[in-house]
């Protein structure tokens, strides 16, 4: 199973060879962020212990950013090193999940804010996430104002994480010939899985290349040339890539 499939789109015709292009972008970006450092904190029973832990860990290694442009809102959720499991708690009876909607986006960065909801817990959260590029610094607590146990934590929190946004996987067209087809070219992650999937209408998709990429330190690694020998006979194909996590 996998949790994270970024996509990246490229045309060719008998003709014409074209790729998709990025478009530049204020304001944080929607995608899967690692967790580079920071701090979990748990506080306050009765007796007032303030506990944590540094991260990134394997329960907490990424955030998942999601905005809405047209209403300007966001999401964010944390997630384990599968990038899929949410990180939550469960010091009472109810399970805290660490996922928010609703957060207000601007050109600086986001705000998460819930105050004290109905009972029995009466929850609230306030985060704030700022960005410069690709990096998100984060802080913010969630809580519950009323609790049915005694002596459990009642205030949850992240102070100065910093998180990364992974970027996606490239896929380009180097070249095309009548004797060996349309030659890709794609960088990815080293250690991770890439697969290369053809269309020839955009709807239905079939892999035709799967490949780990190695471990490398030259400029444009880790990379995979591929070269689409079934194209020689086709009009038009589509191509597009996804990297597993």
């Amino acid at each position: 199973m996998f949790c994270a499939k970024f996509i990246q789109l490229a045309l060719i015709t008998a003709t014409v060879l074209a790729s998709q292009s990025a478009v530049a972008q204020t304001g944080p970006l929607s995608g899967v962020y690692q967790i580079l450092s920071g701090r979990y904190n748990e506080c306050c029973g009765f007796t007032g212990t303030d506990s944590g832990y540094d991260l990134p860990s394997p329960n907490q290694s990424h955030v998942k950013l999601t905005i809405d442009p047209q209403n300007s809102f966001a999401s964010m959720t944390f997630l384990g090193a599968d990038m899929q499991t949410v990180f939550s708690r469960t010091p009472c009876s109810t399970p805290l999940n660490f996922a928010f909607d609703y957060g207000f986006v601007s050109t600086d960065g986001i705000i998460f804010h819930v105050d004290p909801g109905p009972p029995p817990d009466a929850l609230f959260w306030s985060y704030e996430v700022s960005n410069s590029g690709n990096t998100l610094r984060i802080i913010g607590t969630l809580g519950i104002a009323q609790s049915a146990c005694a002596d459990v934590p009642t205030r949850f929190g992240h102070t100065n994480v910093v998180a990364k946004l992974i970027s996606k996987p490239t896929l380009s067209v180097l070249g095309y010939s009548s004797d060996s087809g349309a030659r890709l070219f794609l960088q990815g992650h080293a250690g991770h899985t890439n697969v290369i999937e053809v269309s020839t209408d955009l709807v239905a998709w079939k892999p035709v290349s799967t490949n780990v990429m190695d471990f490398s330190l030259c400029p444009i690694c880790p990379f995979f040339l591929f070269e689409d020998f079934s194209s020689t006979n086709q009009p038009v194909r589509f191509y597009r890539a996804f990297e597993l996590w």
